[in-house]
């Protein structure tokens, strides 16, 4: 969490009112009901564990957790001791954690002349959550007399070490693993209770699950004696903390400490007889060998410190065939190191060190190791960062807290074996699962698509939302608004070792409804499932299912399965500087589905993954000239990973302007011995939209004359004509058009030129194949008719005859243009149905500086009106406008500004068109969530004011209203080939953006009212075409 939120927020926390539990454990007590005081408080729907969790009385006999959680509960009103308890009888266990069979010791704080330790065993026990243990007396005479905790002012460190023990506990040999609590109560006529938590481990027994407590964050942000990792001094924090302290966490930070989102867990885990065990993180650094004896090790609760010995024996157990699950967020955040305590013990693992290097910016921990947040490089080497914590988890934290949202599963994840057995198989396209509020907080990460991240990512869900205070922005210094997208993930590793990824705090929360927090919040049978099916696949199974939950088979499946690049072809040359849609299929022989698709375009160095799954796509953006190695790889739902990718071999060349034949090309005769005049041609398409700029031709040395060059539509329409000027001796020839024409991707067009002395170049029998130069595809003969093109004249006219797929050598000078999206791509909402005239636009930036040659939109049937199109800078001055003329019925229209407008790199403008009569097209939400192609983004909403914009208006204005980070379907045709020399004075970079019409849209039926912050209710960009909206 954000260090400076720690310090402001305590006072925010919404902690149920001490009074309010008090009142509901009398109210429980006078009606005779044993429930928890949590499940008073439940809203109406929300699960009833105790009714759905009964005792089962048919344990297997081998299942330790089942026969466990069969025996008698306590009430929680009995054990459960809120906030920090009393302040005058507090302690802590010297051993975090202790072995069945060994001896557990407790150092205790108080005046009291008389006390007791109540020790209980947290597990489910029919829905109380606890069971007591024993009681244990002091063994020392009362009261006892502790001194003042000793302390280091140089590093904040408070240790209380030098405690004498209290009382001691000798575990019997027969102990179940568990999370122990002891109850410290006052005896003396003296109210007062507090609690301390500790592990029973269970060194031997091999069981499936070994379960890590998160204590290393809970005395991370534990003030006992004035100081934690946030708040204190020397420097607002300190550097160093001590487990030889009580922990009082619970009463200031509740959302880190093991009752909010760990209780739960180990709730569920028990409630369905799940063989578990427990460590904690001490254990986690010093008994690494421990985590082999497993089949899996399973993280939970707010795991944000994690030293280097922790880290080191989590990957080595999973590259040992140890499954991996992180029901968990903000994880591996911080990196720690231990040192011995400071009293004359001077026991190991007893103090946790994190000067938080990252927030000063400096290597300022005297120990070589670095210590500030896992992803930092700057200062490693020497030091030991630098190693993001996806690497492990497959999930990067990005969104701070406090947030409760809601993880989303669109339809299109529903395929995934995760969520067999449940509603989610069977969504439709376009519907969604939407999983309880709280469910994706209170801080949770991103799956980011980097160098560190595991191979075979496996998204099993996606949330996409836009906060405006909350995104990391940096290494872990900097907070700020932005947009997030939260992904469930799945990965495996060559030992087989499935690793798992909730990348959110509170995936317990849809598991139990018992929390510190988020009263009311509901289960969600729907995780419950999911959870049973991923512990199944990690080899695990439960020996008492609740209610409405089925057991999950195991997979078998072995095969991954496999990719086929289909585009571009083995061989081709594509344009540098250029968008290249590479495309392909991908097929799953082993049983399960096709979860997804890498693409590397540097031989493997990186991988992204692509659009699609059985059909995929990857837009990339071809560098600098020379041969690239472009591979594919597809995994499955169950993380196996296609063994040996898929390769293609292309040659980039250098960037448009493009030309079919490069400047070397020579025909076979340069000048044919017929003296007539004739126009020749060639049949041609562009891979891309663009513009002809000019016509190209090869001169013999009797071929003079003046020559005409022209570019045709495949039927014979002119569309530019220009005469060959300064020409030369022999040689390529070239003329530039008065005007670029437009042309569009796919489309055959014809290029000629009129040589009234004849003699032109010529090579036999060319066209019976295709010829391709990146972008530029000169036809084979017979596709979409003849290619080598003549027609004898004495003016020039139309060529349409051919002879012998003749090439005349007529070339074409193409410069692509890069649009946002292609023509493939279609609005949620053809036609809204809204016939007020209005302007609709986006804002957009390009990454390199260059030219807005036109602009395009969307059009539905019935948006029938006159349409302009219009450049604006972010503060509404125009820089171009145009109408459209020629349009077709529907779908994308285009209209070509009189002169090319320059603009700047990474510069904010606006695209819009004005319609008359309304009915324009939209999907709404869609920019919650920048979206790129090429060098083109359009940003996110929020980013630079919101996107999406519109104005209603009569006549073309400046767009300056939002409503839903609504897509508009407006777009630009950019030539980023020419840089300008210099850009014009309108389009310097822009000043602050106009402030949107004070009376804002409305939802149909709704009040009009705008939300003054980013609307995070909406779950994922792909809710596309939900509830018309009609913007009033």
């Amino acid at each position: 969490m954000r260090d400076d939120e720690k310090r402001r927020g305590a006072r925010r926390r919404r902690a149920v009112p001490i009074a309010v539990l008090i009142l509901g454990v009398c109210v429980a007590v006078a009606v005779g009901l044993p429930q928890a005081v949590w499940a008073q408080s439940r809203t109406p729907g929300a699960d009833r564990s105790a009714d759905r969790f009964a005792a089962r009385a048919d344990c297997p006999p081998t299942s330790e957790i089942c026969l466990e959680n069969s025996l008698p509960g306590n009430p929680y009103s009995e054990w459960n001791v809120p906030g920090a308890g009393s302040s005058h009888i507090q302690g802590y266990p010297v051993q975090m954690s202790v072995n069945k069979g060994e001896t557990a010791q407790f150092k205790v704080s108080t005046p009291a002349t008389a006390y007791r330790m109540d020790i209980y065993r947290v597990g489910y026990y029919g829905g109380m959550g606890a069971r007591k243990i024993t009681t244990i007396r002091p063994s020392v005479p009362l009261p006892q007399q502790q001194p003042a905790c000793l302390s280091d002012a140089a590093t904040g460190l408070i240790d209380c070490g030098n405690w004498s023990v209290s009382a001691s506990w000798a575990v019997p040999g027969d102990a179940v693993s568990g999370v122990y609590l002891a109850n410290m109560v006052r005896e003396d006529g003296v109210s007062g209770v507090s609690q301390l938590i500790f592990v029973v481990r269970d060194d031997s027994g091999g069981s499936d699950l070994l379960v890590q407590t998160a204590d290393a964050t809970w005395q991370a942000y534990n003030t006992y004696g004035g100081n934690s990792l946030y708040v204190g001094s020397p420097a607002g924090r300190a550097f160093k903390v001590s487990y030889n302290r009580p922990v009082i966490t619970r009463a200031k930070w509740p959302e880190t400490y093991f009752f909010d989102s760990e209780y739960p867990m180990v709730r569920w885990l028990e409630a369905n007889g799940y063989d578990v065990s427990y460590t904690s993180s001490i254990d986690t650094a010093s008994r690494g060998a421990e985590l082999l004896e497993h089949k899996v090790f399973f993280a939970m609760g707010h795991a944000e410190y994690w030293s280097n010995e922790m880290r080191d024996n989590v990957q080595n157990a999973r590259d040992a065939g140890v499954n991996l699950a992180f029901f968990t967020g903000n994880d591996i955040f911080w990196k720690t190191r231990w040192e011995n305590s400071i009293d004359s013990a001077g026991v190991p693992f007893r103090t946790l060190v994190c000067y938080k290097e990252t927030l000063a910016n400096a290597k300022i921990d005297p120990s070589p190791q670095w210590t500030g947040t896992w992803r930092d490089p700057r200062f490693s080497p020497p030091s030991n960062g630098g190693r993001p914590e996806n690497a492990v988890t497959g999930t990067l934290y990005r969104v701070n807290g406090n947030v409760s949202d809601s993880i989303v599963v669109p339809a299109e994840y529903g395929p995934m074996r995760l969520w067999r057995n449940t509603s989610i198989a069977t969504l439709q396209p376009g519907e969604q699962a939407v999983f309880p509020a709280g469910t994706l907080g209170y801080e949770w990460n991103e799956t980011p698509e980097d160098a560190f991240t595991p191979q075979g990512p496996v998204k099993l869900s996606e949330t996409t939302l836009a906060y405006p205070t909350q995104i990391l922005l940096d290494f872990g210094g900097t907070y700020g608004a932005g947009v997030a997208t939260h992904h469930l993930t799945l990965y495996r590793v060559t030992s087989g070792a499935l690793v798992f990824g909730a990348g959110t705090v509170q995936w317990s929360w849809g598991l139990d409804a018992n929390h510190d927090r988020g009263a009311g919040t509901p289960t969600d049978i729907r995780m419950q499932q999911a959870t049973v099916n991923l512990l199944a696949d990690m080899r695990v199974q439960p020996a008492s299912l609740q209610a409405g939950l089925v057991p999950a088979t195991p997979s078998t499946d072995v095969t991954p399965p496999t990719s086929v690049i289909t585009s571009p072809s083995s061989g081709a040359s594509v344009a540098g500087q250029t968008p290249v849609s590479i495309q392909g299929t991908a097929v799953d022989a082993g049983g399960g589905v096709v979860a997804g698709v890498e693409v590397s375009v540097d031989g493997g160095g990186t991988w992204q993954q692509a659009t699609g799954r059985a059909n995929w796509r990857f837009d990339w953006t071809a560098g600098a000239p020379g041969p690239v190695t472009i591979l594919s790889r597809a995994v499955d739902d169950i993380g196996n990973v296609q063994k040996t990718p898929t390769v293609l071999n292309v040659t980039v060349n250098a960037g448009c302007p493009c030309t079919i034949w490069p400047p070397d090309a020579t025909p076979a005769e340069a000048s044919k011995n017929d003296p007539s005049g004739i126009e020749v041609g060639v049949r041609f398409r562009s891979a891309s939209e663009g513009f002809i700029t000019g016509i190209r031709f090869y001169k013999g040395p009797a071929n003079t004359g003046t020559h005409i060059g022209n570019l045709w539509t495949n039927t014979g329409t002119l569309l530019a004509t220009a005469t060959f000027t300064d020409e030369t001796a022999g040689g390529w020839q070239q003329v530039t058009f008065s005007t670029p024409v437009p042309v569009r991707a796919d489309t055959t067009y014809v290029a000629s030129y009129f040589a009234p002395a004849g003699n032109y170049a010529v090579t036999r029998d060319y066209f019976n194949k295709a010829y391709s130069n990146g972008l530029l595809t000169a036809l084979a003969n017979g596709t979409d008719g003849g290619n080598g093109l003549y027609t004898y004249s004495k003016v020039s006219t139309f060529p349409t005859s051919t002879y012998r797929a003749t090439n005349a050598w007529v070339d074409v000078v193409f410069t692509a243009s890069s649009s946002l999206w292609d023509d493939t791509a279609l609005p949620a909402v053809p036609t809204q149905p809204d016939s007020k005239a209005v302007a609709l636009g986006l804002k957009f930036q390009a990454s390199v500086p260059g030219f807005i040659r036109g602009i395009r939109f969307y059009k539905g049937p019935q948006n029938t009106g006159a349409h302009t199109g219009s450049l604006w800078t972010l503060d509404g001055q125009l820089l171009g406008s145009v109408t459209f003329t020629g349009e077709t019925a529907s779908g994308w229209q285009r209209a070509i500004f009189p002169t090319p407008i320059p603009i700047n790199a990474s510069t904010t403008y606006v695209i819009s068109y004005h319609t008359t009569s309304g009915y324009y097209s939209v999907t709404r939400p869609y920019f919650t969530a920048q979206y790129s192609r090429g060098r083109l983004t359009a940003l996110a909403d929020g980013a630079a004011g919101g996107n999406g914009v519109y104005t209603y208006s009569g006549t073309n204005v400046f767009p300056t209203s939002t409503y839903k980070a609504a897509n508009y379907w407006v777009d630009v045709l950019f030539d980023g080939t020419q840089t300008p020399a210099a850009a014009a004075a309108a389009a310097a970079a822009p000043r602050r953006g106009s402030a949107p019409d004070a009376a804002g849209p409305s939802a149909a039926g709704a009040d009009g009212s705008r939300d003054a912050a980013p609307d995070r209710s909406r779950p994922s960009p792909r809710e596309a075409g939900g509830p018309a909206a009609r913007l009033a």
